[in-house]
């Protein structure tokens, strides 16, 4: 049975690789602060501890998930992401390249502009905030030290999530909640994409791997119903019987970090190897926010 090795494990994609790989593979998962519950305790940044167990472990596969997703959050921390998004693929990228292991680096289409979806994998990069120039730093590290590997560029994502909080998505929920008049952007365009469904394209793109070891490239993969936030809060709201009168579009570009306006992935490189699964929005948002009375959403994992 393969070993794979997946950093992030307890992170939203972690949390959905999980269940899709564990049948059918040696699954060994890492985290840090939210780590137990068969999720090995490592701080990637701790280099020689990393090398140590990478080595020891002799994995067939890494998937590098783990990384800081949050743009507003890189924009005022540099150093801490870079050392994350850039530091830590780059030495995951030597291990794998000194044991053997073929690499799977989940990367971001905010590495485009936006100006000019959709954007194939060889399209121009042109990243607008330190998020989207750190993943694509990560994405030439990886080749800068090793061609034994995927880079799977996806666009928001969201899932079963424990607060909801955890992605830009599931927050809208905590937007559409509040009393009164709210401003939800409606000028930036996404493709909002259940992380069950990039689960199966990671199985998949092993599964190819193991049966063409010369696979390697940097791939997309999105839904493919594109939507401001906005249209998702309305979408929301009505999954969850809310009102939308105090919902008020905004059609000027969001505060904090800069954003593109639509990185629209085109995803046919993947599609003509029959690759995929795409869940409508209106179905993976109910099964992600479970369908329950609105009251009991938890918006703060303290409460």
């Amino acid at each position: 049975m393969n070993k794979i090795i997946l950093t992030g494990a307890s992170g939203l994609l972690g949390r959905a690789i999980t269940p899709v790989l564990s049948p059918d593979y040696r699954l060994v998962r890492l985290g840090l602060r939210r780590a137990g519950k068969g999720i090995k305790r490592l701080d990637l940044l701790d280099t020689s501890q990393i090398s140590a167990f990478i080595q020891a472990e002799q994995p067939d596969i890494i998937i590098h998930s783990a990384a800081e997703r949050r743009p507003d959050i890189s924009q005022k921390d540099p150093a801490a992401t870079l050392a994350l998004n850039v530091g830590v693929t780059r030495h995951l990228a030597q291990l794998s390249r000194q044991t053997g292991a073929w690499m799977i680096y989940l990367s971001t289409n905010y590495v485009f502009d936006g100006k000019n979806p959709p954007y194939h994998p060889a399209d121009k990069t042109n990243p607008l905030n330190l998020y989207g120039q750190s993943k694509l730093e990560g994405e030439m590290a990886i080749w800068a030290e090793t061609d034994q590997a995927c880079v799977l560029r996806v666009p928001a994502l969201y899932g079963k999530v424990e607060f909801l909080g955890e992605t830009s998505i599931t927050q809208i929920a905590e937007q559409i909640q509040t009393p009164g008049s709210i401003s939800i952007d409606h000028w930036a365009i996404r493709c909002p994409t259940w992380v069950d469904d990039v689960a199966v394209v990671c199985r998949q793109l092993i599964a190819y791997y193991l049966r063409n070891s010369n696979f390697n490239g940097t791939f997309h993969w999105s839904a493919d119903e594109p939507m401001t936030k906005y249209e998702i809060a309305q979408i929301m709201a009505e999954a969850l019987d809310y009102p939308t009168s105090h919902l008020v579009p905004s059609r000027d570009p969001p505060a904090g970090a800069p954003r593109p306006r639509n990185c629209q992935l085109d995803c046919s490189d993947l599609e003509l190897l029959g690759f995929g699964k795409r869940t409508p929005f209106r179905q993976a948002i109910q099964a992600s926010l479970g369908i329950r009375p609105s009251k009991e959403l938890t918006t703060n994992p303290n409460n």
